[in-house]
C-alpha cells in the first residue's frame, strides 16, 4: 500500500468534516503549484465548501486560462479555518506573507513532491519525490477519492505535468507522468497547443534587451560543461523584472549545447542575490542548493545568497567542480 493510498480516508475524513478551507501554495507560484491550488479548489467548490485561495507572489497572467487563477489572494486571511490544504510546499517558510495560516487552521495537510518537505505542523503529509509533479499526486487522490475529473480540473492539472516537466523533456518525466497527461487527454478535450504555446514558447517582446545581454554576458567553465550567467541589480531596475520576467531566462543558461549544469544569479539588491541552479542527467544540484540553505529538486534547484558576489561564484564554481565529471 502507497502512502497515498494508507492516508486518502483520513484526507476524505478532515475535507468532509470541514466547511471553511484554505489551500495554499509556495512563494512565486509556478505552473505545478497554481495548477494544484486551482485543480483542489474547484473540486472543494462543487463539494458546497466555501474556498480561500493564497500565494505570496503575483500569479502570472498567462496562466489565467485557468479562470480560478484570478482567484488567488482575494480573501484576508486574518479568519478562522477548518482546513488548511497546502500544495507543491517543500519548506514552510516558503508560505512567505502566508505562514500565519498554519496558527489559523484547526487541521493540516501537505500534499508535496520535494524531498522530505519541512513542515512539522502537518496533520497530514504526503510527500512523494518520485512524482514529477505535485500535479500527478493530486491526479491520483482524486482517483482514489473518486472525484469527476471536469474540463477545468483537467486543464489545471495537465499544467502541473507541463510545467515541472519541461514539457516532458526534463529526466523527472516517468512513465507514470504519461500515463496521468493521457488519462487527462482522454477524459477531456484540453487545449493542449495553447497550454504548452503560453508556457513554453510564447515571450514577450519587451524582454529582448534583456535576453540579448544575458546571452552575449554568459560565460563558461569546465570546457563548456558548466554555463554562469549573473543579472545585475542596475538591469533588474532598469528593465523594471519582476519574478516572472527573470523566473524565464535561466533556460538560455541551459540550453547551450555542451552544457550539463547551469548557474544564474539575479542580484536583488546589494549583497542579495538569488541563485538558479539547473543540470542535465544525474547531476543532483539540489545538494549544492542545500550548501546555501536553499533546496529543490535534482536537476532544478535554487536559493538566496547574502554576501559578496565574489564569494558566491567560487562557493558555486568550487562545489561543481566535485560533481561536474
Amino acid at each position: 500500500m502507497t502512502k497515498l493510498q494508507a492516508e486518502v480516508e483520513n484526507i476524505k475524513k478532515l475535507i468532509n468534516q470541514s466547511q471553511n478551507i484554505a489551500v495554499v501554495g509556495h512563494q512565486n507560484p509556478d505552473g505545478d503549484c497554481i495548477g494544484c491550488c486551482v485543480a483542489m479548489s474547484e473540486w472543494l467548490v462543487s463539494k458546497g465548501k466555501t474556498i480561500s485561495i493564497f500565494a505570496d507572489g503575483d500569479i502570472p497572467e498567462k496562466f489565467f486560462y485557468m479562470p480560478k487563477a484570478r482567484e488567488f489572494n482575494q480573501h484576508s486571511a486574518i479568519e478562522h479555518f477548518d482546513l488548511l490544504i497546502v500544495l507543491d510546499l517543500s519548506d514552510v517558510d516558503r508560505l512567505g506573507v502566508w505562514n500565519s495560516l498554519t496558527a489559523k487552521s484547526d487541521k493540516i495537510i501537505v500534499i508535496d513532491h520535494h524531498i522530505k518537505p519541512a513542515f512539522n505542523q502537518a496533520d497530514i503529509l504526503i510527500d512523494l519525490p518520485q512524482y514529477a509533479s505535485c500535479g500527478e499526486i493530486i491526479y491520483d487522490l482524486f482517483e482514489l477519492l473518486k472525484v469527476k475529473i471536469t474540463f477545468e480540473i483537467a486543464t489545471a492539472l495537465y499544467t502541473c505535468i507541463t510545467c515541472d516537466t519541461g514539457c516532458f523533456l526534463f529526466s523527472n518525466t516517468t512513465a507514470n507522468t504519461h500515463r496521468v497527461a493521457e488519462a487527462l487527454m482522454a477524459k477531456h478535450k484540453i487545449d493542449i497547443e495553447a497550454i504548452n504555446f503560453k508556457n513554453f514558447r510564447a515571450y514577450d517582446r519587451r524582454n529582448i534587451p534583456v535576453v540579448t545581454y544575458v546571452l552575449k554576458n554568459m560565460k563558461f567553465e569546465f570546457g563548456g560543461r558548466l554555463s554562469i550567467s549573473v543579472l545585475p541589480y542596475k538591469f533588474v531596475k532598469k528593465w523594471n523584472l519582476n519574478y516572472e520576467s527573470r523566473h524565464g531566462l535561466f533556460k538560455y543558461a541551459t540550453d547551450a549545447n555542451g552544457v550539463i549544469c547551469s548557474i544564474f544569479i539575479t542580484e536583488l539588491s546589494k549583497g542579495e542575490f538569488n541563485v538558479s541552479l539547473r543540470s542535465l542527467g544525474t547531476i543532483d544540484v539540489a545538494k549544492i542548493a542545500q550548501k546555501l540553505n536553499g533546496g529543490g529538486h535534482r536537476n532544478a534547484s535554487g536559493a538566496t545568497y547574502h554576501g559578496s558576489l565574489k564569494d558566491l561564484k567560487q562557493i558555486l564554481v568550487s562545489e561543481f567542480a566535485q560533481v561536474i565529471d
